[in-house]
């Protein structure tokens, strides 16, 4: 009989899983200390832990969120050069929305040298994994020959109509 639960439970597992439906994990957590929600108040503190914990751990999403909250202070003091840390960790690990944000601490020499190259090369990166931001920001470079972008005003139209899409279906939940 165990043996039988033991299998029922298992398959039910490997069901959700194939269906998309994956367990809620300390990420998942820490986001949702960070947002509050369900009718519990927002747990900064909590949130930091655990971001941190699984970032240590080599979380690259978890990396993310810590080098955000470093970045505007949330439950610790700002300290630009730890979020830059913990971005460049994410970035180096494909994720599009850290690389994005390092590109703008590269742009403003907030906890970095200001490297506008750097800036744009992790833009590229991002724009190339289809991140809207990325996507917007190398349109407005190509419009405004700014960032190292030789102006391209037919190219800069071309992204800023794909980057203007993307937006549009996060915002719509599509």
């Amino acid at each position: 009989m165990k043996q039988l639960l033991a299998v029922r439970l298992m398959t039910i597992v490997l069901a959700a899983g194939a269906a998309g439906v994956v367990a809620a994990g300390p990420v998942d957590d820490a986001r949702h200390y960070l947002r509050g929600g369900s009718g519990a108040p927002a747990n900064l503190p909590k949130a930091f832990s655990i971001f941190s914990a699984a970032a240590k751990a080599g979380d690259p999403l978890a990396a993310y969120y810590l080098g955000m909250m470093y970045r505007n202070g949330m439950a610790v003091a700002r300290d630009t050069k730890a979020a830059a840390h913990w971005l460049q960790f994410a970035a180096s690990r494909q994720m599009p929305a850290a690389m994005f944000a390092l590109a703008n601490l590269y742009l403003s020499g907030d906890g970095v040298k200001r490297d506008e190259q750097a800036a744009r090369r992790l833009i590229e990166k991002a724009a190339d994994l289809e991140y809207p931001e990325a996507v917007m920001a190398m349109a407005i470079g190509l419009r405004d020959g700014s960032m190292g972008f030789d102006r391209n005003e037919a190219l800069s139209e071309t992204q800023m109509r794909f980057a203007n899409r993307a937006l549009a279906q996060r915002t719509s939940g599509m």
